[in-house]
């Protein structure tokens, strides 16, 4: 694990302040240990939980985490390259209630870029009833790149109504 700095703490409180402002939970998780006993705790037994286009969430083992809970898990993502959507163009009409996900990028001033959730699903706040998002210190940004992305994908300004909304801030995590 890599030590964390004084002003990787002091971005830390400034990300946590900004979210918590706009409605969002935060949690600081400081190793995978963390991670797994934070998805134990919060995401019970044998639910549907849906499972987003991560490799963050690869690398943290949250699919092996939620199998052991015997989850029924739903896939943005299958692994191959030629196959990612979004949670909103599931062929099923079946919605997870937990969905766990990385975030593609957090301003300082709390927006979050996911591209998991097209811009329409974010507008119409049609939103599982628990989202996780994970992100390290290396998706902390100032502001958003103006790139084709922002146009495209989602930028949640503020929690969606209806929906408990924690990001999870993992300064371990440099992917």
């Amino acid at each position: 694990m890599e030590n964390i700095t004084v002003n990787d703490n002091i971005r830390i409180e400034k990300v946590q302040s900004a979210l918590i402002k706009k409605g969002f939970q935060t949690v600081v998780l400081n190793s995978n240990k963390e991670v797994k006993d934070f998805i134990n705790t919060y995401v019970p037994d044998q639910c549907t939980v849906g499972l987003g286009d991560s490799i963050t969430t690869c690398k943290l083992n949250v699919r092996n985490i939620l199998y052991a809970k015997g989850s029924n898990i739903f896939y943005s993502w299958d692994g191959s390259e030629n196959y990612n959507r979004s949670m909103d163009t599931f062929d099923t009409l079946i919605r997870p209630d937990y969905y766990l996900t990385r975030i593609n990028a957090l301003t300082t001033d709390g927006e979050i870029l996911m591209k998991d959730y097209s811009r329409k699903i974010a507008l119409d706040s049609n939103f599982p009833a628990n989202v996780f998002a994970f992100a390290g210190l290396n998706r902390v940004v100032d502001k958003f790149e103006k790139k084709d992305s922002i146009k495209k994908y989602a930028v949640i300004k503020e929690k969606p109504e209806q929906c408990k909304f924690t990001v999870a801030l993992l300064p371990f995590l440099d992917y």
